[in-house]
């Protein structure tokens, strides 16, 4: 069971991997699309400020693309970034009042799709995959 359990789990993971997702929520949220937008400012609007060095752990990316990346979007107006008082060599990284209203416009792109995805299903079904899938999240973030 454990490995039909991983096989599902690595389906759902690739399904939001995939680029051609992040295309369709771009499109859906009305925004111009470029190369690594959505999951840069998502994940930096969720954890509401990262590090570079994390955020390329995130990604799965080597620290100077990603920097290259965060550059063009601070260049863009949609991050901010400063010195992280921890590590003065560590660059902190926030969204900007644009990079908020897009992070949101992603949001809302995000929600309807899925909700589209989700409405065969009964609301008690989708009441159920979401208790499931926090309990997985929390054990696996253990």
């Amino acid at each position: 069971m454990e490995n039909e359990i991983f096989q599902a789990l690595l389906q759902i993971v690739n399904y939001f991997n995939d680029p051609r997702f992040d295309q369709r929520i771009i499109a859906a949220a009305g925004l111009t699309p470029s190369p690594n937008l959505l999951p840069i400012i998502v994940r930096v609007g969720t954890a509401g400020q990262l590090n570079v060095s994390d955020l390329a752990r995130q990604l799965g990316k080597d620290y100077s693309s990603v920097s290259r990346q965060v550059t063009k979007f601070e260049q863009t107006g949609l991050l901010a970034t400063h010195p992280d008082p921890a590590d003065k060599r560590a660059r902190q990284i926030t969204l900007t009042a644009e990079g908020t209203a897009i992070f949101q416009r992603i949001g809302q792109a995000r929600a309807d799709v899925l909700q589209t995805a989700l409405a065969p299903l009964s609301a008690a079904d989708q009441k159920q995959i979401l208790t499931s899938l926090q309990m997985i999240a929390k054990l696996l973030g253990r």
